[in-house]
This record gives structure tokens, C-alpha cells and sequence, in this order.
């Protein structure tokens, strides 16, 4: 794991709320413009809720360890955007079971909650799909092409401050604002953290990686996030991962933006679905 990703998560025990609670403190590096990214957010609701597992869930011959589970399910409300800084996470248990355990989190800054959040913890899927459907991610090469545009020293770079995390690098051919030009709402690429292969709680991460998909249409600016939902579906295999971020629908107010991150294998590891809010326009 990256440096910057490992500090991010690392987490200390504290005093609050919730059954078990913990402070982490958030790098400027995990932040979009001044407030911190919404992906970021979540992986690191995502690791509280495997680290406190252990601590809630009674050891049984019947019942998996951390170690054996996966964030299934991360669904976030986003009530505020906090800062790079501290931040304390509330962590309770809402159901504990042989398949599936139910934790809700809280993330708050200087006592106000900012991101509340249910996570299902399962093993993950394994084995060959019953069925998998074509995607747009399928004639995308599984690295970087030399025409890839990289976040790190483009102007992009200057909003989106992940590139001393991990490396990211979008498909040109679906980023057609980067000419100057529009087209549909999607935006393919690559990522992969630094100096290290991802893993789980990083997937998390990727599936609210892109640009805001709106920006191929001409609407630049902070797209806030009202709700996402993440939902993991397999270990990683080394290499980088592929993401396509897309849209349906793209309302006068709102848009949703659906996220597919599949491994170097082609595999589908992981998915998602946020509700944002279109970019106000600055007169």
C-alpha cells in the first residue's frame, strides 16, 4: 500500500458514540478542490468497519475472521464535506451473521457528523461468473496507452490532488473536453496506487475516481455527491485496474454516475452508483 493510502488509514482507538471508535487524520493529498474526496472517505469507512469486526463480533468456529471478509456493501450518505484533517469514526454493529454482518459507521469532524454509512461485510465472489455481459471497458488495454492523458502535471491536477497516492490516467479517446471538444458522458482510465499492487479497501477508492462525467458536456465545477453506493466484488489481481465512470440520465440538478473498476484479468472486482449534483455555474 502507498505510503499516503497506509497513513490514511492508519486508525487510533478513542473515545465517542459508537460500540467501537477510532480518530484517523486525512492527508490534503485525498482532496478535491479544498474538501476531501468522497472515495477517499469511504475506503476509510471501509477499514473501520473490518478493524472493528473482530472487536464486536464473537470468535466462533462458525463465523469468519477479518481477515476471510470483504466490504460487500458501503452505502454513504455525504450531509457534509469536511476538511483535510481529523476526523473521528463511530462504528456500530447492526447485525452479526454466519453469511453477511452489518456495521454502520459515522465519520464526524469537530463533533458534527459529515458522512454516515452502512457497510456488509461477506466473502467475496470466487470462481467463474454465471454470466458476464459485454462492457465498455472490454477493448480498453489493460495499461496505459501511450497517448493516456496522466492527472499528475496536467491542469486537472490542479482540483484533483490524488497524484501523490496513486498514478491515474485517462482514456483520450473518452475525454474528449481535454481537445477542447464535448461528447457522452463517459470517461474510461487507469489507476493504480503507488509504489504497491492494490487491494480491496483501494477498489473502493477507484469507484469514485473519475472527473465528473458531466464535464464532457460542458459543466465544469464542484459535482457534490448526495449519495454513493460501492459494492465489492472480488479480490484484485496484481496490475493495474480499468474504470469506466458513466451516466444515463443527466438532469437539470442532478446526475447519477455509475462506476465499473475491473481488474488486469478483465474481472469485474468492483461497482458503484452516487447521486450528484450538477456543477452550479460561476458567473
Amino acid at each position: 500500500m502507498s505510503d499516503k493510502i497506509a497513513e490514511l488509514l492508519t486508525l487510533h482507538p478513542s473515545d465517542g458514540p459508537g460500540d467501537v471508535n477510532y480518530r484517523a487524520v486525512i492527508d490534503p493529498a485525498f482532496t478535491i478542490g479544498p474538501k476531501v474526496h468522497g472515495g477517499s472517505m469511504q475506503m476509510l469507512v471501509a477499514r473501520a468497519a473490518l478493524t472493528a469486526y473482530d472487536d464486536l463480533v464473537d470468535a466462533d468456529e462458525s463465523r469468519p475472521s477479518a481477515s476471510d471478509l470483504v466490504p460487500v456493501a458501503i452505502a454513504s450518505d455525504y450531509l457534509a464535506a469536511p476538511d483535510p484533517a481529523g476526523v473521528d469514526l463511530a462504528v456500530r454493529l447492526r447485525k452479526r451473521g454466519r453469511t453477511v454482518t452489518l456495521l454502520t459507521v459515522g465519520l464526524s469532524q469537530n463533533g458534527r457528523l459529515m458522512v454516515s454509512s452502512s457497510v456488509t461485510l461477506a466473502r467475496p465472489d470466487s470462481g467463474t461468473p454465471h454470466h458476464s455481459s459485454p462492457s465498455v471497458l472490454d477493448d480498453l488495454q489493460p495499461e496505459p496507452t501511450s497517448d493516456g492523458i496522466e492527472i499528475d502535471g496536467s491542469p486537472i491536477a490542479e482540483v484533483m490532488h490524488l497524484g501523490s497516492a496513486l498514478d491515474v490516467v485517462l482514456d483520450p479517446t473518452s475525454f474528449p473536453v481535454a481537445r477542447g471538444e464535448t461528447g457522452e458522458p463517459v470517461v474510461r482510465g487507469w489507476t493504480r496506487p503507488k509504489n504497491t499492487e492494490p487491494d480491496v479497501e483501494f477498489a473502493v477508492l477507484v469507484c469514485d475516481i473519475s472527473p465528473p462525467v458531466v464535464m464532457n458536456l460542458a459543466l465544469f465545477g464542484w459535482a457534490p455527491t448526495v449519495q454513493l453506493t460501492t459494492y465489492v466484488r472480488r479480490r484484485l489481481a496484481a496490475g493495474w485496474l480499468r474504470f469506466a465512470a458513466s451516466s444515463t440520465e443527466v438532469g437539470p440538478g442532478m446526475f447519477e454516475e455509475d462506476h465499473l473498476v475491473v481488474d488486469s484479468t478483465g474481472t469485474v472486482v468492483a461497482q458503484s452508483r452516487q447521486l450528484a449534483l450538477i456543477p452550479q455555474r460561476q458567473d
